[in-house]
């Protein structure tokens, strides 16, 4: 009895195991390394000045006596307001510093996530391109060891619905796990990257990595 009983054991173990090792294949063979085309292509974006912004004074007429008023910025599109599936591929991030390609799924629940990186949808954030916070996470084990890399000034490129817009990272820093001054609200066009860390912890790590980026222009994706 004990004999069927350790194998038995033994048996569980090593299935349990296995499956552990398929959703770490899985997760992290979803990252690519980005061809020499789209290496040249992102350089051909980054080279391209983002939109000049208009700080000159308003002149008045003769006839005008008080300023147009002001044009209201169209409200942010949350991702709460999306219909969308969990665990469908939303868009694709571009990381040219570390030469990868990773596409994005919707959501950032743990089965998503074992998949690549997620799209984290709240009330608080929005989807890429948008006036607000986009927030995309993945494991540090699998598709995001290479964040370590990123400074600031690097480039980060989200491809989504059609347009590919182009972050610039301002902002690199570890926080606990628990810190609910992350996933906040932005005024502006923001996109953050967070990780567990540090990146060689064994088990639950207690803290996170975030990288943080904002907006500098926007282009229409090529097509292939």
């Amino acid at each position: 009895m004990r004999k069927w009983l350790g194998v038995l054991l033994l048996v569980s173990g090593l299935t349990i195991g296995l499956y552990h090792l398929f959703e770490w294949h899985t997760a992290a063979s979803s990252a690519q390394n980005l061809t020499v085309e789209e290496l040249e292509k992102i350089q051909e974006l980054e080279k391209q000045p983002a939109a000049a912004i208009q700080d000159d004074p308003i002149k008045l007429t003769e006839k005008e006596e008080t300023l147009p008023s002001p044009i209201e910025k169209p409200l942010p599109v949350l991702t709460t307001s999306i219909q969308q599936e969990a665990g469908g591929k939303t868009a694709d991030l571009l990381i040219p510093k570390i030469g990868q390609k990773y596409p994005v799924y919707w959501g950032a629940d743990e089965e998503t996530l074992e998949k690549g990186v997620g799209l984290y949808v709240s009330d608080l954030t929005t989807i890429p391109g948008e006036n607000g916070h986009t927030v995309l996470s993945g494991h540090r084990d699998t598709v995001f060891t290479g964040l370590a890399h990123l400074e600031e000034k690097d480039d980060l490129l989200v491809q989504y619905d059609g347009e590919t817009f182009v972050y610039e990272i301002t902002d690199i820093w570890i926080t606990h796990e628990d810190d609910r001054t992350v996933i906040v609200e932005k005024d502006q066009s923001t996109l953050t990257l967070t990780t567990c860390y540090p990146f060689d912890f064994i088990g639950t790590a207690p803290d996170r990595y975030i990288v943080q980026a904002e907006l500098i222009s926007t282009h229409e994706t090529a097509s292939k």
